[in-house]
């Protein structure tokens, strides 16, 4: 008897991803998968540069989310415009294994499962940005083990399509943070559970520079107070006692850095300044939505608590 595997749409959300969209399209197109049960769509998201140009030359679906500036309205858009019975995501810098979308799915013959997050690790580990990343961003096993409830990235992520239209998709307002958000609201309203395939394999492209990684983190706080506006979890972030600690840390980190740099070089040092980094980044973001200055359609949230997980 022939083995059954179901139909699945690979949705890619893009913004801007000319150095990275090709190798993607390609680990894609090289998936372990049948191919008539695949369906790959590209979904850009107001891009200026060549992406639209590479990703035209594909055996793909390339479709457009223009209205909102939000990789999970692209997401969204790309589910609104595929017809299968599962839906996977990855994003334009990530690399998928071969045997990725297989490993990614099978979790979901289980009845109780609702969901599946799958494994990441980088692509390249060349600088110390690189490597601190590695270690403390885009860890799937870290998120599934969240204190409140596991969730799952859409860097690497799969729902059946009847569970995400349960939910009403993901919220595009939350620029960020809403791959949490979408997975413990399909947690809530179909009683089901997350399950976690480190087998089902994606390589990220971490940031390579000290701005792109002041830049992640700035975003990381901006997820966070973005969330405690309907999470008891995240609820204290916004307040005074956050800036404290990540100043704190801040300090801490470059002076540990300093005094390194006898002793080790200033290649033993560099963990200790990217991590000075990382909380540079934090603070920034926590100030930017202090001040009201956060992305637009995040303006747009005026939302009371939803009754959610605390």
């Amino acid at each position: 008897m022939s083995e059954r595997l179901p139909r699945v749409a690979v949705v890619v959300p893009v913004c801007n991803g000319e150095r990275t969209i090709g190798t993607c399209l390609d680990a894609l197109l090289a998936l372990d998968y049948p191919r008539e049960a695949l369906e790959i769509a590209v979904v850009d998201n107001r891009s200026t540069d060549r992406t639209r140009t590479i990703v035209a030359t594909y055996p793909v679906r390339l479709l457009e989310e223009w209205e909102v500036q939000s990789s999970y309205a692209a997401r969204n858009r790309g589910v609104a415009e595929t017809g299968s019975e599962v839906l996977a995501f990855t994003d334009a810098d990530c690399v998928p294994d071969p045997g990725w979308l297989r490993a990614l799915v099978t979790p979901l013959a289980q009845p109780a499962v609702c969901g599946v997050a799958g494994g990441i690790e980088a692509f390249a580990e060349a600088s110390a940005v690189e490597g601190y990343q590695a270690r403390h961003a885009l860890r799937a096993e870290r998120a599934f083990s969240h204190p409140v409830l596991p969730f799952a990235q859409t860097a690497n992520a799969a729902f059946p399509r009847d569970v995400f239209a349960r939910v009403g998709g993901f919220d595009p307002r939350l620029v960020f943070g809403g791959d949490l958000d979408f997975s413990w609201r399909v947690q809530r309203a179909t009683g089901g559970r997350l399950a976690f395939e480190p087998r089902a394999l994606v390589r990220h492209r971490h940031r390579t520079s000290w701005r792109g990684l002041f830049a992640l983190y700035e975003k990381n706080a901006i997820a966070n107070c973005l969330l405690a506006r309907r999470y008891g979890h995240y609820a204290d972030y916004p307040g005074l006692r956050t800036a404290a600690y990540l100043g704190r840390e801040l300090v801490r980190s470059g002076i540990r850095g300093a005094l390194a740099v006898p002793a080790t070089g200033r290649r033993g040092a560099a963990p200790h300044y990217a991590a000075a980094v990382r909380y540079a980044g934090e603070l920034w973001g926590w100030l930017r939505w202090r001040r009201g200055a956060i992305p637009a359609p995040a303006r747009a949230l005026r939302l009371a608590a939803v009754g959610s997980p605390s």
